[in-house]
């Protein structure tokens, strides 16, 4: 009856069901089982943020081992399919061959996965208070380094060998340390040490890491994932090209916007390079920018979006509970940051954009005022605002449930919408209700969960799991509701009940389809971060069992004689040869462990010196010999790495001295009333400074060697003019912070009282 229903990504349901019957028999079985898995492993993962009906180290490991194995068969079904990485080591002629024995071999490890999940579980009680004082059997032994060598391999196949060999280096670390000179020297593990310190202690691989892995983090991808299929990128983007047609600029900082919102949910660079960056980069190359900057531009802000709250690509979770801190202190410390980052790289896309000429002509529809403030707009935000107001209203009047005052919003918005139709007249509601329902639901109606989520986490302040949860409940019964209503008023004048009620009845169904390939998205989007979690766990447990993470942060501070200056720099270097290739959770993780330490031994404080490493893991994205951000973003813009990467480290320069800027004026993180609006002036106008002297342009002009100069100096003074505290006294130094940021406003100003476009040149640096 629905099999040629058109889903919500363009495809019928009778394609998908023809795909699947074209496969063999034991494919089907895979593809079947890998289903059933995801869209269960995230029901599950909701169910527990519901009702939480056990400790979370316990969901831990079922997590983990459901995690681990739905990794692992959907790396079957890819041998199948002939798209496994092995496929690639081999000649054509043995493709078929290893192509089955991979996917025997993700089987093999997917039921070993369970297995050791079910043993874990069922000796949960015995293995979590009395096997430590009584002992580890035999068969524990095993499991534990079946967990360790599942989940390093688990890690190899999602992330390649950076993060396994970090994750292998560990363990033969923790097995040779009496061998090892000075101070890597360590009493020494053996086999039975790397079981149970990496898992059958319910530490290592079931650790704090994976804990938050398997709640926080997971409801997010997952939502995610959800909100993907539902067409939240299409929205995005869609929403981006409209935009960019009013900007002078064009898509440009369209793709910078559209970057930075899924990159703080999505938490890998190259995954959201890749995911935005195959819409957005051949739209700037169809604007005229040159290739190697269409590439550098997407991976800045890409690699950018992981430390824009509200959710930072995972990480602000995991910095919570590793600094014991409220999530929304995290949010909060990390605000002014992350806009002082995408003010930088917006300046400097704008500077870069005047320079070489890549403006477009704006349309004759009145710009970006006329559609920001039209009326279409206002009408829209009035929209927002009902629904935020009835959900409060439903909490803090009504005293109602987070999903009753959802159903409270949502029912306050359709009357709304009904009103607005009966006052066009009679003879048009009918029309014009459908009119604004399509309208509403083309897009804005994201707004409803988003707004559920920023309410939730700020305002409420809930845990990460149950706003996650508030915000994707809401999002399905947003997407039901809207498209029931949308089916309902869809049929002409003349259509008759029956056709009305097949229009509802194909709504919901699509619906339900869409909601349930959204729950299996979300959780193969989930699943390879399993592995790669777990391996973190097992390597911080590794470092700091055996007292390398102490040594290395008493090491950094001798090393540096004790100068705070200098253990930065060392921390900055070790920061990002440590994210070199891997995700910037796993490398916060890692570089918190080993870094973060001296610099809080040195006087910063906590969040500012995990925010410090943070940034620069971050950064190393985009930073080469590897720059995983870059090359995604130069294959698909088919330009050169190594080009593409210096024009990202010009778009991206001040991002290399905000962390610095950050340590120098910790009223950025702490917001004091009188220390931050200055320090904020200050940073902010030393960031524009910074951005003229390195792109070598002021909005009006190509500026010559000297004024970059000046603009160099003046960017010095206002982001690190605190720092002149001990020579000149505190209110000097503020004084010359504050004058040196006006002095650089003052250029500014004057450059661009009279501006229009700048003068393009023929500069192709």
């Amino acid at each position: 009856m629905f099999e040629s229903l058109r889903l919500n990504d363009d495809t019928t349901v009778d394609e998908l069901l023809g795909a699947f019957r074209a496969r063999q028999t034991h494919e089907q079985v895979l593809v079947a089982v890998v289903t059933v898995l995801g869209i269960a492993l995230t029901a599950s993962t909701l169910a527990f943020a519901w009702s939480r009906p056990f400790v979370r180290v316990r969901w831990a490991n079922l997590f983990l081992g459901a995690g681990i194995a739905l990794y692992y068969l959907n790396l079957a079904v890819q041998a199948r399919d002939g798209t496994s990485r092995l496929l690639g080591l081999v000649p054509d002629r043995y493709h078929d061959h290893v192509g089955r024995l991979d996917a025997a071999l993700c089987v093999v490890s997917a039921v070993a996965g369970v297995a050791v999940s079910v043993y874990v579980e069922t000796n949960f009680t015995r293995l979590f208070e009395r096997a430590v004082v009584i002992g580890f059997n035999q068969t524990d032994i095993v499991v534990g380094l079946v967990v360790v060598a599942l989940v390093v391999d688990a890690t190899r196949r999602a992330y390649g060998w950076s993060i396994a060999l970090v994750a292998i280096g560990s363990i033969v670390y923790a097995l040779v340390g009496p061998a090892l000179p000075g101070f890597l020297s360590h009493t020494g593990f053996a086999l039975r040490d790397i079981a149970t310190y990496g898992a059958v202690r319910i530490s290592g691989a079931y650790g704090f890491i994976m804990e938050i892995g398997a709640t926080w983090v997971a409801i997010f991808i997952m939502f995610a994932g959800l909100a993907r299929v539902y067409g939240a990128l299409d929205v995005i983007l869609g929403l981006g090209q409209r935009l960019g047609e009013n900007l002078k600029s064009g898509v440009v900082h369209v793709a910078v916007i559209s970057s930075m919102a899924m990159g703080s949910i999505t938490g890998s660079a190259a995954a959201n390079a890749a995911t935005t960056g195959s819409f957005t980069i051949p739209m700037m190359k169809r604007q005229g920018v040159r290739k190697d900057y269409a590439a550098a531009i997407e991976s800045v802000a890409s690699s950018g979006g992981q430390i824009m709250p509200p959710v930072m690509g995972v990480a602000a979770f995991l910095m919570a509970d590793i600094l014991g801190v409220s999530y929304f202190r995290v949010i909060q410390a990390a605000f002014l940051p992350a806009i002082l980052f995408y003010f930088s790289v917006g300046i400097a896309i704008q500077f870069a954009v005047l320079r070489h000429g890549w403006t477009t002509e704006t349309s004759g529809r009145g710009g970006l005022i006329s559609s920001l403030f039209g009326k279409r707009a206002l009408v829209s935000a009035g929209y927002v605002a009902l629904v935020v107001a009835a959900f409060r209203a439903g909490r803090n009047v009504l005293a109602l449930g987070a999903l009753e005052s959802a159903a409270v919003a949502l029912v306050a918005l359709a009357v709304a919408r009904l009103v607005h139709a009966v006052a066009f007249g009679p003879e048009n509601t009918s029309t014009e209700l459908a009119g604004a329902l399509r309208r509403f639901f083309s897009g804005t109606h994201f707004l409803v969960p988003m707004s559920v989520l920023i309410y939730t986490l700020v305002v409420m302040r809930l845990s990460p799991l149950a706003a996650g949860l508030y915000t994707t409940l809401t999002m399905v019964g947003t997407m039901y509701v809207g498209n029931v209503l949308v089916a309902a008023t869809s049929d002409d004048d003349d259509s008759d009940e029956p056709t009305v009620t097949s229009s509802v009845s194909a709504a919901l169904v699509g619906t339900t389809i869409d909601t349930l390939r959204g729950f299996k998205r979300g959780a193969l989007d989930m699943a390879p971060l399993v592995g790669v979690l777990a391996s973190m766990g097992v390597i911080i447990s590794m470092l700091t069992q055996t007292g390398l993470t102490q040594k290395i942060s008493l090491r950094m501070i001798s090393i540096g004689g004790g100068v705070l200056v200098v253990v930065l720099l060392l921390a900055m270097v070790s920061s990002i040869l440590f994210g070199l290739g891997m995700p910037t959770p796993a490398a916060y993780i890692l570089v918190q462990a080993l870094v973060a330490p001296a610099l809080v031994d040195l006087g910063v404080g906590a969040i500012t010196a995990h925010l410090y490493v943070f940034y620069f893991a971050m950064l190393s994205a985009i930073t080469p010999p590897v720059a995983v951000g870059v090359a995604v973003g130069a294959r698909i813009a088919d330009s050169s790495f190594m080009q593409s990467a210096v024009q990202a480290l010009r778009i991206g320069a001040a991002g290399f001295l905000i962390p610095f800027a950050l340590v120098a004026n910790p009223s950025l993180i702490t917001w004091t009333l009188s220390g931050t609006p200055i320090a904020a002036f200050a940073v902010f106008l030393g960031v524009v400074s910074l951005t003229a002297a390195t792109i070598g342009h002021d909005g009006d002009e190509t500026l010559t060697t000297p004024k970059r100069a000046v603009f160099l100096a003046l960017a010095a003074l206002a982001l690190f003019g605190p720092a002149l505290a001990n020579t000149v006294g505190a209110t000097a130094a503020t004084g010359v912070q504050v004058g040196a940021a006006a002095l650089a406003l003052a250029l500014f100003v004057a450059a661009n009282a009279g501006a229009t476009t700048g003068t393009p040149t023929a500069d192709s640096r």
